[in-house]
Parts: structure tokens; C-alpha cells; sequence
């Protein structure tokens, strides 16, 4: 028979007790049947819940999830509970299931194992509620049951213990309930059993629960003897477990947990009387709930959590903290028989916003029992120091009182903001030195110091507060000025910077301020236009003048002389080669001549600005020949294409015209393309800007010549047309608006047949451009160049080339 010794018995709320049972953690579960409910406890005896609402509940377990399992005998059901006890479902086919669901033990798995004493049978079921299988039949054979009450799992030695009331005769020869243990197997096979019926010490008459502990001892409650009834696990008789100044009355149901504590629920004392048996452990956890309060960043200080042993042997023990939050001071730990330990409990604030926070910490011992310690947790709106401005300068001239000076103080975080200040030299003087929330510290200086520079620091602390300290340097200049310093220059926008025994800063032509003895540089500041001086040094005396001067000189960039260039392209002779040509504005030959088009018919040409790089390209396009495609290239002043500026301006044969000029104001050219002279071709013009095309029509047949110039100096190209190849067409030139509407025409008297080529360009370099005309296609036509002003009045003519055919002018701002 083990030793034991009665502990102190769970009461609170207990009134009528009438099966336990443990969960992994050893919290105790306690079915009241006349009351309809069961009591939870942890696992030092302190009630913590009920789960209510129930039908007379006489049996009750929990498995490793802590789910549980409660049998109530009015609906004859197995009712489960998830672990904040809401339920789940109910076992097999639910209420009626049993006839009397008198005991529950959970087995590996998941496996439910219930006691159907009317039924006269063990009844298995999965972990998922659904029905496995039945152990046992009606009758007094091995394996056999009559009334079985209750059952118990001997875990090490994979057996399933029941008891039940096997039917024997009394000494009269009649049939009565008697008792009797069997082992089966777990999976309800029949290995052994005893039967110690009677009413003598170690004798079974009145058996209601059984239990089995870790060395497999059988313990039996029986409400005759009152008294715990001891066995090994071959039926030998060991012992009784009683206390006589504290006796049970009527025990029920009865369990026992990895701590070797056995609890007897005594249903007459409305009490569960708890024994420790051989080295069974007992711990203590106190406080169970902790407080913590801080501002985020701050650390509140750890409080202490005692582990007390009062249990046999050493207490082992460890600890988890469910929140990352919540920090110990160690993660587990031994205690002596009798003695105490200790873990610190902190909580680290940082990352936490304002607000309410929960979590525990678990303290188990080796054997599973485990008490929760509550921890709670209120971060409090934090604030944030802000100080404006981080440094003060001071100075003292000739012993004069420099005004003072203001630091704002504001709280841009959250809460409330307490703050102090300090200064660390006594000629800082500040008006307040604590406040709360936002305001300001008016700062002065004693001027009673000796000449030179003072440093020192004003520092304001916000208590728990984001930002803090803010450290305030304080500079405090003491200037005693004896000599003077002037300053002159030849530009008023001048600027300059004076260092050495003391610091300025000034500018326009003339200048002036009183300084202290010593060496002086000045450093003069860059004035756009104007060479910059270079820096000087002189040397001030007592009662003495320095004098500077710097003299700008004016950067004069002589502008090139820029006039218009003029492009002409062969005329629209079969065999003429699409040569381009280009001459300065008196006539002179540049040099510059390249092919433009290989297609025969000579070539149209214009010049603009089209890339804006502020120097205007060559425009060509293809002749007048029947197979001249409508295509457009632009070649730089030196007759490189760009290709990447090739423009396809139609399906069109008979080539194009071509102009250029700013056509919508943006300060850039656009391209204009006319119809080539083909008899089925529109007369019309096409705009280009790269990403739009716009169509201005004129009323010519066989196509039209085109040209975009300022003519009349508004700010806005207006477009120039001469009169198209027909050959009856005269050397008719007209001048639009950039609406279309007309403002002037006149004849340039070139030619009297196949019309007038024309170009516009400023050539004269007056500001306005002038209009360029060359002789139409006609095969008598000559070279003749000619340049009007927006009237028609003729400013210049001059044969260009020996060729016939006439001539397709351009002109650009080409540099040469």
C-alpha cells in the first residue's frame, strides 16, 4: 500500500459531487447531477468556470484537445464541449444513444470509451462523435457485464479497467448485485478479472468508480465501507485511503492525474477530498493575475511569480508566455521539497500601439499540472517631444543686450506631455524649467563675459516621451568693436562674406561695420554676367579702417552675325537629279550640295527648326514624276539626313511640296506638305507635328506651293502659296492667316506659265521674314530667284543655277 496523506478538498461552489476527471493540464472537471452543471477548477483547486444547462450529468472526461465529454442520464447523451465550453456535437445518433452513460474515459487516438451501465455494455466511438464499436454483452461470463458503472485506462499497460456489478448468490441462495473488476485489451478483448465481494475490510460491496494510477494500483470508491479501496492489478488486496477526521460520505466518481494526487468526489460532505499518494507533487503559483501600465518604448519594471513545492521530492517546473510581448526572467526551473522559486514577468512595449492588451503565462510541472498566470497589459498614448529651433546664437556688441529668444515645445505624438529643462552654464537664462503639453522657454544671456565665444546647452526631457532629450546648443558671441571694415564694389547686386575675429555678411556697391581687431578674408559671391573678384585678406588695427574692393568686369560674348540662308533644289526636268544646293543671303555659293531623291523630276526643298536644336534643317521632297512617291527628308546643314525624321506624307504620286515654319505659336517649326502636281491630286496642305496632321485647302488645280513665315511680324507664321504647275497657271502668290483667311496676294512676274515655287525666311535679319520665290516647272522657265516683302513689294532677284525647268527655293537659319 503506497503512502498518502489528505490535502486540502476543492469546496468552493461544490455541493453535491458526483464524477471528476482531470485534462492533461490537471485542471479538475466536477459533474454535479442534481444541479445540472460542471464545476472547473485549475489545478491548485481554484474555481474558474461552470458549464451549465446540462441533464442531470453523471459522467464526465476531457481528451487531449480539451474537448469535453459530459453523459447526462435524462437524455441519455455524450455531449461535447470545444475548450471555451460552447458545444459541438453529441456522440452517435445523439439523445437516447444510451440507456445510462454512467462513466467516460479517452484513449489513444481519440478514442471515447462509455459505460452504458443499463445497457450492459462498453460503447466505443471515434474522435469525430462516430460509434466504433461495443465491448461486452448481458451476463456473468468473462467478458460479460451486469450494471457496469465505471471504467479506467491503466496507460502503461495498454489495458482498459471496468467495473460492474456481477450477479452472485447471497447466503440465502437468492441472486444479488455483487462485484467485480475485468481487464480487457484496448481493443476489448478480455485478459483477467476479480471478484472481492462483501462486507469485510478489502471487500467490494457497494463499488461505484474506479481509477488506475501510474504503477497500475486499482483504486475503487465504495459508499458502504466510505472509503477509497486499494488493489494491485491482479486483484490483491493493498489497502484503503481515508482520513478519520475528514471522511468521505457516499464516494462517487474518483480519478487520478500525472502528480499522483487522487481526487474522491464525496457526494454527502459536498465536497472533492484531494490525497497525494507516494511522491506526488504539488505546485503553487502566486499571483495569478498581473497588471502592467507604461507608454509605448518604455519598459514597466518585472514582477515576481512564486513557485511554491508542496509536494514530495523536487519540484521541476517551466514556463511560456503566450504574447511576444510578455518577457521571463527564466524558462523553467527546480524547487526543493518545501521551498519556493521565482520567475520574473516583464513586458517589452516597444511596437505596441496605445491600447488594452491580454496573455498568459503557463507554469507546468514535469507531470503536466500547470497554473495560468493572467497577464494584462495598457499601453498609454504616448508622446512625442518636439523642441524648435536646436540651437540659439546670441551676440554682444560693444557690451549691448542681444533681444531674447524663444523655444517652442510641442508634443506630436499622443497622451499627455510632461517636460522639464536645464541649462549647464549660468550665464543661460531661461524663465521656466518645467511645463506640461505644448509651450514655449524664453531664453537670454548675461552679456558679462569675457570678449570671445561661449558655448553651452539647454536640455529639454519629456517624461516617457519619443524624441527625448532634446539637447539646444546655445552660442553667446562678446564682440568688442574697435576698428571698421568698408566695403566697396562696382556691381549693387554684389554679395560678399567677411571672416576672422568675427563674421558678416553683406552686399550692394557700398558697405560698412564696425569689427574687432584682428585678420580679415572676404570672400565675394558670383553676380551673373560679371568675372568674380577674386578673395582678399588685410589685417585690422585698434582705432584702425580696412578697406575692400572688388570690381566686377562684365563678360561681353560678341553674338555671330546671323542671317538667313537660302536652299535651292533642282528644277522638275526629267533627267535633273534631286540636287540640293545651298547659298548665303547675297547669292554666295557655301558649298554645301548633296541628292536628296534619286527619282528623277528635281527637287522641292524648305528649311526649319524641326529638331530644336535652334538651327534649322533641310526639307526635301521628291520632283513632279509620275512614280515620285510622296516622301519627306529632313538633312542637316551640312546635308546629313536624319532619318529618323522621314515623314510618309500619303499615297500620292507626282512627289510633294514642301514648308516649314511655327504654325501653331509653340516656338518650334512644323512641317507643311502639299500635294504633288499629279492632274487627280487635291490642292491641299497637310501640317505636321509628328503625333497630328492638319489640312488647310486652297483653290488651285495640279497641286499647290507652300510656305509658313512671320511676313507680317504678329508673332505667328501665316502661310505662303504660289500658284500650282499647271501651265496655265501664272506666278500668282497669295498669303493666309493661321485661320485661312486671306490678307494679300500679288504676282511675283517670274514666269507666265507652271505657276511659282515660294519659300519664306527672315533673310535680312530684320525680325520679319521675307517670301522667296523661284520659277514654276515649265521647261522655258529659268533659275530666276526673286525676294518680296508681305506686300509684294521685290527686294532682290538673282539667277541661281544655268538650268531650265525653274527652280524650287528654302530658307533656313543654317550658320554658314
Amino acid at each position: 500500500m503506497p503512502a498518502y496523506e489528505r490535502l486540502e478538498a476543492v469546496s468552493a461552489e461544490v455541493s453535491a459531487p458526483t464524477n471528476v476527471a482531470l485534462d492533461k493540464y490537471e485542471c479538475l472537471f466536477v459533474a454535479e447531477s442534481v444541479n445540472n452543471r460542471v464545476l472547473v477548477y485549475s489545478q491548485s483547486g481554484r474555481y474558474t468556470g461552470t458549464i451549465s444547462g446540462l441533464s442531470r450529468p453523471i459522467s464526465v472526461a476531457v481528451d487531449e484537445g480539451i474537448r469535453v465529454y459530459i453523459g447526462n442520464k435524462d437524455s441519455g447523451n455524450v455531449e461535447v464541449y470545444d475548450s471555451g465550453y460552447e458545444f459541438l456535437f453529441k456522440l452517435g445518433s445523439g439523445d437516447g444513444e444510451f440507456s445510462q452513460p454512467n462513466d467516460i474515459e479517452i484513449g489513444e487516438a481519440g478514442r471515447v470509451y462509455v459505460v452504458d451501465k443499463e445497457g450492459d455494455a462498453v460503447k466505443v466511438y471515434n474522435g469525430d462523435g462516430t460509434y466504433n464499436s461495443t465491448i461486452g454483452s448481458a451476463g456473468n461470463g468473462d467478458g460479460q457485464f451486469h450494471n457496469p458503472t465505471s471504467i479506467a485506462i491503466d496507460r502503461g499497460a495498454g489495458e482498459l479497467i471496468v467495473l460492474d456489478h456481477q450477479l452472485t448468490k447471497d447466503s440465502y441462495g437468492s441472486w444479488i448485485e455483487g462485484a467485480r473488476i475485468q481487464v480487457f485489451d484496448m481493443d476489448g478483448v478480455f485478459k483477467r478479472g476479480f471478484s472481492r465481494y462483501g462486507n469485510q475490510v478489502g471487500q467490494m460491496f457497494r463499488p461505484q468508480h474506479v481509477a488506475v494510477d501510474g504503477e497500475g494500483r486499482i483504486y475503487v470508491t465504495d459508499s458502504f465501507h466510505n472509503v477509497v479501496i486499494v488493489y494491485d492489478n491482479t486483484g490483491t488486496y493493498l489497502g484503503d485511503v481515508y482520513d478519520v477526521e475528514h471522511p468521505v460520505r457516499t464516494p462517487m466518481g474518483i480519478t487520478i492525474g500525472g502528480s499522483n494526487r487522487l481526487y474522491v468526489a464525496s457526494l454527502s460532505t459536498g465536497k472533492v477530498e484531494v490525497y497525494g499518494v507516494g511522491q506526488y507533487t504539488q505546485m503553487e503559483v502566486e499571483p495569478l493575475s498581473l497588471s502592467f501600465q507604461g507608454k509605448s518604448g518604455s519598459s514597466p519594471e518585472g514582477q515576481a511569480v512564486t513557485i511554491s513545492n508542496k509536494g514530495k521530492g523536487i519540484l521541476s517546473w517551466s514556463a511560456v508566455a503566450s504574447e511576444g510581448w510578455i518577457t521571463l526572467s527564466a524558462e523553467g526551473g527546480a524547487v526543493e521539497e518545501g521551498g519556493t522559486g521565482t520567475v520574473e514577468v516583464g513586458v517589452n512595449l516597444s511596437g505596441l500601439e496605445a491600447g488594452t492588451y491580454s496573455g498568459r503565462v503557463s507554469i507546468s510541472a514535469a507531470t503536466g499540472a500547470t497554473e495560468v498566470v493572467n497577464v494584462a497589459l495598457e499601453v498609454l498614448p504616448t508622446p512625442e517631444l518636439s523642441v524648435a529651433p536646436m540651437s540659439l546664437t546670441f551676440t554682444s556688441t560693444n557690451g549691448s543686450n542681444p533681444s531674447g529668444q524663444e523655444l517652442t515645445i510641442s508634443n506630436v505624438g499622443a497622451g499627455t506631455l510632461s517636460w522639464s529643462a536645464a541649462k549647464d552654464r549660468s550665464w543661460i537664462l531661461i524663465d521656466k524649467d518645467a511645463g506640461t503639453g505644448n509651450d514655449s522657454i524664453g531664453v537670454t544671456v548675461d552679456t558679462s563675459m569675457p570678449v570671445g565665444t561661449h558655448t553651452g546647452a539647454i536640455t529639454v526631457t519629456g517624461e516617457g516621451a519619443i524624441a527625448s532629450p532634446a539637447v539646444i546648443a546655445v552660442t553667446l558671441n562678446i564682440i568688442q568693436e574697435t576698428g571698421t571694415i568698408n566695403v566697396t564694389t562696382n556691381v549693387e547686386g554684389a554679395t560678399f562674406t567677411i571672416s576672422g575675429a568675427a563674421s558678416y555678411s553683406g552686399s550692394g556697391a557700398a558697405w560698412t561695420q564696425g569689427a574687432p581687431t584682428g585678420t580679415y578674408a572676404i570672400v565675394y559671391g558670383d553676380v551673373v554676367g560679371y568675372t568674380t573678384p577674386p578673395s582678399q585678406n588685410q589685417v585690422l588695427g585698434a582705432e584702425g579702417t580696412i578697406a575692400f574692393h572688388g570690381e566686377y568686369e562684365a563678360n561681353v560674348v560678341e553674338e555671330p552675325e546671323r542671317r538667313g540662308s537660302i536652299i535651292v533644289g533642282a528644277g522638275p526636268g526629267e533627267d535633273n537629279e534631286g540636287l540640293v544646293k545651298v547659298f548665303k543671303a547675297d547669292g554666295t555659293d557655301t558649298g554645301v550640295e548633296f541628292i536628296a531623291h534619286g527619282y528623277g523630276y528635281g527637287v522641292n526643298v524648305a528649311a526649319g527648326d524641326i529638331n530644336k536644336d535652334g538651327i534649322d534643317e533641310i526639307i526635301t521632297a521628291p520632283g513632279p514624276g509620275a512614280n515620285s512617291p510622296a516622301e519627306i527628308r529632313v538633312y542637316d546643314k551640312s546635308g546629313n539626313e536624319l532619318t529618323n525624321l522621314r515623314i510618309e506624307a500619303g499615297q500620292n504620286k507626282y512627289g510633294a511640296n514642301v514648308a516649314s515654319g511655327d504654325f501653331n505659336g509653340d516656338g518650334y517649326n512644323e512641317v507643311l506638305v502639299g500635294a504633288g502636281e499629279g492632274e487627280e491630286n487635291a490642292a491641299e496642305v497637310k501640317v505636321y507635328v509628328y503625333d497630328m496632321a492638319n489640312n488647310i485647302t486652297t483653290q488651285y488645280r495640279n497641286s499647290v506651293s507652300v510656305a509658313v513665315g512671320d511676313v507680317n511680324g504678329d508673332g505667328y507664321g501665316e502661310v505662303i502659296t504660289g500658284a500650282g504647275p499647271d501651265r496655265r497657271a501664272r506666278d500668282e502668290i497669295r498669303v493666309y492667316d493661321r485661320n485661312g483667311e486671306k490678307e494679300t496676294e500679288f504676282m511675283a512676274y517670274i514666269t507666265k506659265q507652271y505657276g511659282v515655287n515660294v519659300a519664306s525666311g527672315d533673310v535680312d535679319d530684320d525680325g520679319v521674314s521675307e517670301i522667296v520665290a523661284g520659277a514654276g516647272p515649265g521647261e522655258r522657265n529659268r533659275a530666276i530667284v526673286k525676294i518680296f516683302d508681305a506686300n509684294g513689294v521685290e527686294r532682290a532677284r538673282f539667277k541661281v543655277m544655268g538650268t531650265r525647268y525653274g527652280v524650287n527655293v528654302a530658307v533656313g537659319q543654317l550658320g554658314l
